[in-house]
């Protein structure tokens, strides 16, 4: 049986948000990761930080362990 478009992104922004978690578990400041992902994406730096906080809200909300 295959998965349904909402169990795939689960899964997907479950593992999205478990390595921004593991990278600031590192010791891996926010802003440099913030940075990174601007220099890459060329996003303003806003939306990078309210992807951020939306991921740590998704994580709360669904109660992903944090690794």
């Amino acid at each position: 049986m295959s998965k349904t478009v909402a169990e795939v992104m689960l899964e997907q922004l479950t593992k999205i948000a478990g390595c921004l978690t593991s990278l600031e578990k590192m010791g891996l400041p926010k802003d440099l990761i913030l940075i990174y992902v601007q220099k890459k994406t060329r996003l303003p730096k806003r939306d990078i930080e309210a992807v951020f906080d939306a991921l740590k809200d998704f994580q709360k909300q669904i109660k992903v362990p944090t690794q």
